[in-house]
């Protein structure tokens, strides 16, 4: 009897070895699946951003030969619609890629300062000598990013292959060749002192590096925190990873004044790249809005979504006394397989939330929408807050309209009646995208 026990036991450990075995090998293979994913994604956007980044240098380049004022007007509304485009995939690289935050902020200031100069010609100005340098300028350093991107992607080196799963990737080995930026001087919306100032709302008390991880431990129960890194700045943080048995390992930042959370990542579980229903839209915003209530973000207003894969990315906007605050959005990533957030990007909150001293309306809405084209149907009305530059916003009505189809918003001055901005909304597979 005791022998044929030991013969039981031993099959029994034959056969848990063998299924261990087995889901270890399923499991590498799901691994290796979702780093080949992943890989693929970010190739596409290194791929997507030299392709805007190569438009800009083309725009660039006619301008110095064009002449008239309307031809320079239109190719730097091209600069202006490329570096969109180039800033919204950067947006979708993982937060702890080290070149992407000084690179987003660049594509960002030469895309506002084309904007800028677009105004000023509108109004009957010309480009002056310092304007051409400054553009010549920012075409150079367009240069050394397409250079160092196209580097990235020949050597495969973009990527660190051992935490791939986790959304980390190293450095460039070229990063002193972007790391000095032109120095866009001019008085608009991406100044220096615009560009340096610090958070905008209450800084609260300092906290420590142990405070930092006892915090991201609160945050997300169950994980153990790997590292820790104090980055300084006009808003310093503590870069965080943390080690997740549920999620995997998370990357996060949280601010040295009051210990906020800034920001934070996974990676998605599946890769569903299909439109969504309207049904998992729902769902998706439902999720979203409990996880920003739960952290104390104020009666966020959903803005638009876009969906990659298997992520979707929802915009919300806080509300004071019913007005939408744009200048303080937070990006939240959706998880689409399993409907769980994996992502929060609070940067735009956290440097410019406080309460607004709210100008009173001078028109009605009624009389707002009689300065909208004729040629829309309005569908949908409410009061915003949007910026015209980091140190001005505006008080408008927004109003969602139509026209044959096509899907518009405009922003009318509820002061003076003046059309602030308009943009078209293009609807496709990733979500409602806004020019």
């Amino acid at each position: 009897m005791k022998k044929w026990l030991r013969r039981a036991v031993f099959l029994a450990l034959i056969l848990g070895l063998a299924a261990a075995l087995v889901h270890l090998r399923q499991s590498q293979e799901s691994l290796m699946a979702r780093q080949a994913a992943e890989r693929t994604r970010i190739e596409n956007l290194y791929h997507r951003i030299d392709d805007d980044l190569n438009d800009v240098d083309v725009s660039l380049s006619k301008l110095t030969a064009a002449s008239s004022p309307r031809q320079s007007v239109l190719l730097l509304g091209d600069v202006w619609r490329a570096t969109g485009s180039a800033g919204a995939a950067m947006a979708l690289l993982p937060l702890s890629h080290a070149d992407s935050c000084d690179v987003s902020q660049f594509i960002a200031r030469c895309g506002d300062y084309a904007h800028a100069l677009m105004g000023r010609m509108l109004q009957g100005r010309v480009l002056t000598e310092q304007d051409r340098q400054q553009l010549s300028d920012m075409r150079a350093a367009c240069a050394r990013i397409r250079q160092v991107a196209g580097e990235s992607i020949q050597s495969g080196d973009f990527v660190a292959a051992d935490n791939v799963d986790a959304g980390c990737y190293e450095q460039s080995q070229s990063e002193a060749a972007i790391s000095e930026y032109p120095t866009l001087i001019y008085d608009g919306p991406f100044s220096e002192s615009a560009e340096n100032r610090p958070p905008q709302g209450e800084p609260g008390e300092r906290i420590t590096a142990q405070q930092a991880a006892a915090q991201a431990q609160r945050l997300f129960s169950g994980g153990t925190v790997a590292s820790t890194a104090y980055v300084p700045g006009a808003l310093p943080v503590y870069e965080l990873t943390v080690q997740s048995d549920a999620r995997g390992e998370i990357s996060l930042s949280l601010t040295e004044q009051g210990g906020q959370l800034l920001s934070f990542m996974s990676t998605p579980r599946g890769d569903k790249s299909d439109p969504p229903s309207d049904e998992e839209s729902r769902q998706l915003k439902e999720g979203a809005l409990s996880v920003l209530q739960e952290l104390g973000f104020e009666d966020p207003a959903a803005a638009y979504a876009q969906y990659y894969q298997g992520v979707a990315v929802l915009n919300f906007a806080p509300r004071q006394e019913g007005v939408i605050l744009y200048s303080d959005l937070v990006k939240v990533y959706m998880d689409r397989e399993t409907g769980e957030v994996m992502g929060l990007d609070a940067r735009n909150y956290r440097l410019n939330h406080r309460p607004r001293d709210l100008a009173q309306p001078q028109l009605t809405e009624e009389q707002a929408a009689a300065y909208v084209s004729d040629s829309l149907q309005v569908e949908q009305t409410a009061l915003a807050l949007i910026p015209l530059t980091q140190q001005t916003e505006v008080l408008c009505y927004e109003f969602k309209a139509t026209q044959n189809g096509t899907f518009y918003i405009v922003y009318i001055n509820a002061l003076t009646g003046e059309e602030e901005q308009i943009f078209q909304v293009i609807n496709s597979e990733e979500g409602d995208l806004v020019v």
